[in-house]
């Protein structure tokens, strides 16, 4: 008897430690919804990533506090961030005007993929171990907080200046790579570097292949160093847009597009011979553009900057489209705002909201920030982030698709509006302006209850009932002084 206990102790014993040891099964790990492929699932739940996230540099910049900062994006009722991993950072750099640039680490504060030698050069042949060590806690943090994890391989260059930096670059390595220039290293006209970029991709996905709150992004803005000219955007607004290439949008050339179709398969083959699959995304274009030719091993489509037609032209590829980097705009929330809400209306299932206010010292997103930096963010902005992502998966959205079609203005003017409908059942509609407006909406006859909603404190401001005849009702807003939600339901 006494061995008969012992051996049940034992297997108990054993069953426990796989339990707490074993690898996510297939619903505990971000995939695509069976039922609609625009939307994530994760752990068994129709999904959205929405978040204020700090500039990419919490895992390679050593004196970030990772887990302050995850903390208070748990805190702020957010679940995504992303991160950049590959061989770049922004040491000492002013480019893009960044105070207190997480992506600036000091020096001896950068910490990478690979070792260095006595002489500070690194060995690309060579791991470093502290790195996957503080790459992986990230994760198991984020996992433990609800918070997806978008890795972000590669990045253009943008400059000689970031070039001269990396680890690829052949002064700062033993193995003396190729000289070429900083446009090249991610096309297919790479020399030798695919050799150590591939070896990366598949370090990178054997080490976190058990985690299932993550995806993989190829690569950061493609199109900024291997630019092709899509369209020319007749935009008027030049106080939210006052730089010349926000006229523009630009896709990456072919030599890029075939490099990064490449470190997509490297991808997917080294994971074919693992236990899990993660989703693989691709950084597209600014603002949008339909996408032609998608490549099979992409489930998510990013793009910086976006408007709500970046979504609406490619819901058609059953995949997941993204928004995962704002900026550039003027220092006021409702600019910020109106992009979040119009976009995730238009179908979009991932925002980010790139957030200057997390720096060193200021894991928390308390740093007040500068006037002259390209993005914006503080506490109450996140607030507002929160109260959309509520309001979205109070939403069956799997169920709903964006038709702008359906409503008419009849009095007034308005500066936007975004329409996200379940024909006959809900609406929601996100409205911009200064005036109080009227307009019709085509709607099935019945009746239904409204709620006019401040999109800042998420306070419902009226209730009405209304009824449709004819398949039409006439509504007018509450006066605006920025912008309004009105959520109307099948009673």
């Amino acid at each position: 008897m006494k061995n008969l206990i012992q051996l049940i102790l034992i297997a108990l014993a054993l069953i426990s430690w796989q339990c707490q040891n074993r690898l996510p099964q297939k619903n505990d790990i971000l995939h695509l919804h069976p039922e609609n492929p625009n939307y994530f699932l994760y752990k068994g739940k129709p999904t959205i990533l929405v978040t204020s996230g700090e500039h990419y540099g919490a895992v390679m910049n050593a004196d970030f506090d990772y887990v302050k900062y995850l903390q208070a994006l748990k805190g702020a009722g957010l679940n995504y961030t992303r991160i950049f991993t590959g061989p770049y950072s922004e040491i000492g750099d002013k480019t893009f005007g960044i105070v207190n640039n997480t992506m600036n680490p000091k020096s001896e504060s950068w910490i990478t993929a690979w070792a260095k030698d006595a002489s500070g050069k690194y060995n690309l042949e060579q791991w470093n171990p502290a790195y996957f060590e503080r790459l992986k806690s990230f994760v198991t943090k984020a996992d433990k907080l609800g918070i997806v994890v978008e890795i972000t391989l590669f990045t253009s260059y943008y400059s000689n200046y970031q070039w001269s930096t990396s680890p690829f670059n052949p002064k700062n390595n033993l193995q003396n790579t190729d000289s070429i220039a900083y446009k090249q290293v991610n096309t297919v006209n790479n020399g030798m570097y695919l050799k150590f970029q591939e070896n990366y991709v598949r370090k990178m996905v054997q080490e976190l292949n058990s985690f299932g709150n993550l995806f993989f992004e190829i690569q950061n803005e493609p199109w900024a160093d291997n630019p092709q000219l899509v369209t020319q955007i007749a935009e008027t607004d030049t106080a939210t847009h006052p730089f010349a290439w926000q006229r523009l949008v630009e896709t990456a050339k072919t030599e890029s597009l075939q490099w990064q179709n490449q470190i997509a398969q490297i991808i997917a083959d080294e994971e074919s011979r693992l236990p899990n699959q993660h989703l693989i995304a691709q950084n597209i274009s600014n603002f949008g553009t339909p996408i032609a030719n998608a490549d099979p091993n992409i489930s998510v489509f990013n793009f910086h900057y976006a408007y709500p037609e970046a979504a609406m032209a490619n819901l058609s590829l059953n995949k997941v489209i993204g928004l995962d980097e704002t900026g550039f705009m003027p220092h006021e929330d409702i600019h910020y705002r109106s992009q979040a809400w119009k976009f995730m209306l238009a179908g979009g299932a991932l925002y980010n909201n790139l957030d200057y206010s997390f720096t060193v010292r200021h894991e928390d997103g308390s740093y007040p920030v500068d006037a002259g930096t390209p993005g914006w963010s503080h506490s109450g902005y996140r607030s507002q982030l929160k109260f959309l992502k509520s309001f979205m998966e109070n939403l069956d959205f799997i169920r709903m698709k964006p038709d702008n079609t359906i409503l008419k203005v009849i009095k007034g003017n308005l500066k936007d509006y975004q329409i996200f409908t379940e024909k006959g059942k809900k609406y929601a509609i996100y409205l911009q302006g200064n005036e109080s407006v009227g307009f019709r909406l085509s709607i099935p006859d019945g009746k239904y209850a409204a709620n006019w909603i401040d999109p800042v404190s998420g306070e419902v401001k009226n209730s009405v009932e209304l009824e449709s005849t004819e398949n039409t009702i006439s509504i007018e807003s509450p006066a605006l002084q920025e912008d309004v939600v009105l959520l109307i339901n099948s009673k």
